[in-house]
C-alpha cells in the first residue's frame, strides 16, 4: 500500500509539472507571434500618408506652376485690352456661296492676351422694324486658343445671306435687318461693346436675310 501510494504521488507531480510545461510553452508561443501581428498596421500606415501626400500636392502644385510660364504670363482679353472693328462683306452672297463679314480684335494693351471660342454677337435693326438678332455659333466645339501679342489681331468671321432669294427682283436687296452696329462680347467676358460696321457692300451695314452665325476667333493676318 506504502509502494502504491508513492507511486501515485509521483504521478501527480509528473502530470502537474507537465501541464506548467505547456503553459509556458503556450506563453511563449504568444510572446513570438505578438510582434508579427503589431507589424502590420505599422507597415500600412506607413504606406498610406507617403501615397497619399507625395501624389497631390506634386501634382497640383507642379501643374499649376509650370502652366503660368508656358502661356508667357497671358491674361484673357478683355474689352479694355483690344480694339474691336466689324468689317462689312466685300461681295454678296449667291445661292452657293454666303456673304462674309468680320469681327476684329486688336491688342492694343502692350501685353499678351487670350481669346478662346466665339464672341456673343447681336444686330439690332435700324429702323426698329424686326426684333435684335443674336448671330449663332457655328464651327468646332473645341475652338483653340488664340494669344495676342501687342499689336497683334484676331478675326471671328460672320456668315449670312444678303440677298432675298423669295422676294421680287426690285427687292432682292432688302432683308428683314439692316443694322450698322453690333454689340460684341469677347469670350468669357460679359462687357458689352456697340461697334459701328465700316465698309463692306452695304456701306457699312450687315444687311441680313434669314440666320446670322459667328465662328470662333482665329489668327488673323
Amino acid at each position: 500500500m506504502r509502494t502504491a501510494t508513492r507511486l501515485t504521488a509521483t504521478a501527480a507531480v509528473a502530470l502537474l509539472a507537465g501541464l506548467g510545461l505547456t503553459a509556458c510553452n503556450d506563453d511563449a508561443a504568444t510572446t513570438a507571434t505578438a510582434p508579427t501581428s503589431a507589424a502590420a498596421p505599422a507597415s500600412g500606415t506607413a504606406a498610406a500618408p507617403a501615397g497619399g501626400t507625395a501624389a497631390s500636392p506634386a501634382g497640383s502644385t507642379g501643374t499649376g506652376t509650370a502652366a503660368s510660364p508656358k502661356a508667357g504670363g497671358s491674361t484673357k482679353c478683355t474689352a479694355q485690352d483690344v480694339k474691336l472693328t466689324v468689317t462689312g462683306p466685300a461681295g454678296r452672297a449667291s445661292e452657293q456661296q454666303p456673304a462674309r463679314a468680320e469681327v476684329r480684335a486688336q491688342n492694343t494693351s502692350g501685353k499678351p492676351c487670350t481669346l478662346t471660342g466665339f464672341p456673343g454677337v447681336r444686330l439690332t435693326d435700324n429702323e426698329g422694324k424686326a426684333g435684335p438678332l443674336d448671330a449663332v455659333r457655328q464651327g468646332g466645339a473645341n475652338p483653340a486658343t488664340v494669344t495676342l501679342q501687342p499689336g497683334k489681331s484676331a478675326a471671328a468671321p460672320l456668315i449670312y445671306s444678303d440677298v432675298n432669294l423669295q422676294g421680287s427682283a426690285s427687292g432682292r436687296l432688302v432683308c428683314a435687318v439692316q443694322g450698322s452696329k453690333l454689340a460684341v462680347i469677347l469670350p468669357d467676358t460679359t462687357q458689352q461693346s456697340q461697334v459701328p460696321v465700316t465698309g463692306g457692300v452695304d456701306n457699312g451695314t450687315l444687311n441680313v436675310c434669314g440666320d446670322l452665325t459667328v465662328g470662333p476667333f482665329e489668327t488673323a493676318a
